[in-house]
């Protein structure tokens, strides 16, 4: 038990020399080579130059955004797993923020005038959340159908002499096939 007299460090366990030495071992080999490491190329609030921490997978570092969910599921939320320690405490907590976020959009879209909702309503319209291949293949599909509809409503151009002509030339021919079927029977 520690007293005001004891000798004791204060701190935590220690561990055995052996240990000791193999944590350092592994600290100074990890030191040389983080200068190598991305860095977090976020502008820094105090000075605007970059951050310099260390990145992650997409670049910035946890305080600058490294945490936020990406790919086709970003807007999902992630739900501590079931046998992390204190799970009930998270998932009552994660409840409770996308309640409260829930609450305070309905307040903000309740505030809206007419135009900003018809806006809003726009905007959540055209921004549907998925996938990026699906939104890309809904993109694709609407290029298309506009492109399509325009070629439809556009009148067909007149015909010029020479092919005002070789259309005549075809009906000719087309009818002359037709007269020389019926004579051999096709059409008995």
């Amino acid at each position: 038990m520690r007293g005001a007299g004891s000798n004791k460090r204060p701190g935590g366990w220690r561990g055995s020399a052996a240990q000791i030495a193999v944590g350092r071992a592994a600290i100074i080999k990890w030191n040389r080579t983080r200068h190598l490491q991305p860095k977090c190329g976020a502008a820094r609030k105090r000075d605007g130059e970059p951050c310099q921490n260390l990145g992650m997978a997409n670049g910035r570092c946890h305080k600058h955004g490294g945490k936020t969910p990406k790919g086709d599921n970003w807007h999902r939320p992630l739900w501590p797993h079931r046998d992390a320690p204190g799970a009930n405490t998270k998932l009552n907590r994660k409840l409770n923020d996308l309640q409260r976020t829930a609450v305070k959009r309905e307040k903000r879209v309740a505030r809206m005038s007419p135009e900003e909702r018809a806006a809003h309503e726009q905007w959540q319209r055209t921004h549907k959340p998925g996938s990026a291949a699906a939104r890309e293949r809904q993109r694709e599909y609407r290029r298309q159908a506009k492109e399509t509809r325009l070629l439809l409503s556009t009148e067909p151009s007149p015909l010029s002499p020479e092919a005002q002509a070789l259309q005549a030339e075809i009906d000719e021919l087309k009818a002359e096939l037709l007269e020389l079927e019926y004579k051999k029977g096709v059409f008995a």
